[in-house]
C-alpha cells in the first residue's frame, strides 16, 4: 500500500480549492513530479474532486456510520486487489474528509473509487504510417513495414500460447516462425492466422486482400455475433480476397489477379525499401526465381515501376542504382 503524509493530503485539497499560495502549488508540483505513485495519488484526487463538483445528487444525507461501510467495502476490495499483485494506491484523506461525500450513496462511492484505485499498466503498443517505409520489429522478432496509411496494435509481451495484433490499413508482414504460437491478424471481423510467412496485405473497411509471397495463412472472416461466416487457406503466388460488402471470400490465382486490375493502373513503389523484400514482391509479381546474395539483402532502393514494365528492366534499372550484378542464369536470375 502507499501513503502520503498529511501535509502532501492537505496540500492537494487546499491546491484543488484555489487556496493555496505561488509557493505552495511550486512545492506540490514538485513532489508530484518526484514518482509515479505521487502523480497517481494527485490525478486520482483531482479526477474524484471534478466529479463531486459537477454532482448534484437530491439524496438523503448518509450519516458516517454509512459513510463508513462503503469506505471498508473500497478497502476490501482494493487488498484483493493487492493479492493479485495489482498496483493500487490508497486515499486515507477520504476517511478525514466526510463533507466530500455526504451527500453521495455508498454504492457510488465504491464505484467511482474503483474505477481507479486500481491502476493497471498500459499493455499495448500502437504503430501507425509515418510517411515513411519504416521497418518495425515486434517482441517474437515478427517484421512490419507499413506500406501506406495503417495502424498496428500489439502487446508489449506476447502470450505463452499466441501472438495476436490489430491491424488496419496496408504493411508487408515477415512473421517471425513459431509453430507453437500462431500469429493472429485481426481486421474488424476477420482474422488472418499464420505460422511464419511474408505477405502483403491491405485491408479497408470495405475490402480485405493479402498477397502471399512464402508459407501459408488461413483468412477467417465472423459475423457480428462472433460466428464463422467464411474461411479459406491462401498458399504461396495466391491473393486472399474477403469482400465485406458481398459477404464473399475467395482466392484468386495471379493471372486472375492480373485480369481483375487490368483495368487498373498497377505501379510499384519502392521507398528506401531494403533489396531482401523488393525481391521477394519482383517474385511473386513476375513469377520468377531470383538469388539474392546475402550481402546485397540490405542494400535499399527508392524506385517507382509501371506494371507493363518487364523484369529485365526492372533489374536492369535496380543494378544500376544499387551497384549489384544482375544475371540471368536457367534458374531465373541472380544478384551479386
Amino acid at each position: 500500500m502507499y501513503a502520503i503524509n498529511d501535509k502532501y493530503e492537505a496540500l492537494i485539497m487546499s491546491y484543488l480549492d484555489g487556496q493555496c499560495t505561488s509557493e505552495e502549488a511550486r512545492e506540490l508540483l514538485l513532489w508530484v513530479a518526484e514518482s509515479e505513485e505521487n502523480r497517481l495519488y494527485f490525478n486520482a484526487i483531482k479526477d474524484q474532486y471534478e466529479v463531486w463538483s459537477l454532482t448534484d445528487f437530491a439524496m438523503p444525507e448518509l450519516d458516517e456510520a454509512d459513510v463508513e461501510a462503503a469506505l471498508d467495502a473500497v478497502n476490501a476490495k482494493i487488498d484483493a486487489a493487492v493479492e493479485e499483485e495489482t498496483k493500487v494506491v490508497q486515499m486515507p484523506w477520504l476517511r478525514r474528509n466526510y463533507k466530500y461525500v455526504s451527500g453521495v450513496a455508498a454504492a457510488l462511492i465504491v464505484a467511482l473509487f474503483l474505477g481507479f484505485l486500481v491502476v493497471k499498466p498500459n499493455s499495448t503498443v500502437t504503430l501507425a504510417y509515418d510517411g515513411q517505409n519504416t521497418e518495425y520489429i515486434l517482441p517474437d522478432g515478427t517484421s512490419v513495414t507499413f506500406d501506406g496509411e495503417g495502424t498496428l496494435t500489439y502487446p508489449k509481451h506476447f502470450s505463452k500460447s499466441s501472438r495476436n495484433v490489430d491491424f488496419e490499413g496496408a504493411a508487408y508482414f515477415d512473421v517471425a516462425k513459431d509453430e507453437a504460437k500462431p500469429f493472429v491478424i485481426h481486421c474488424n471481423n476477420m482474422d488472418v492466422e499464420v505460422l511464419g510467412t511474408s505477405f502483403l496485405m491491405n485491408a479497408t473497411a470495405e475490402r480485405y486482400t493479402l498477397d502471399l509471397y512464402t508459407g501459408k495463412v488461413k483468412m477467417t472472416a465472423f459475423d457480428d455475433k462472433g460466428q464463422v461466416m467464411s474461411q479459406t487457406e491462401v498458399n504461396p503466388g495466391e491473393r486472399g480476397v474477403w469482400n465485406v460488402t458481398e459477404a464473399e471470400m475467395k482466392t484468386m490465382t495471379y493471372p486472375e489477379v492480373k485480369e481483375e486490375e487490368l483495368h487498373t493502373e498497377h505501379v510499384l513503389v519502392f521507398d528506401n525499401e531494403k533489396l531482401s523484400k523488393i525481391v521477394e514482391a519482383l517474385e511473386y509479381i513476375y513469377k520468377v526465381n531470383i538469388d539474392l546474395a546475402e550481402s546485397c539483402a540490405f542494400k535499399k532502393l527508392t524506385a517507382r515501376f509501371s506494371d507493363d514494365e518487364s523484369i529485365d528492366d526492372v533489374l536492369e534499372t535496380i543494378a544500376i542504382v544499387t551497384e549489384v550484378t544482375v544475371t540471368k542464369t536457367e534458374e531465373g536470375y541472380q544478384i551479386r
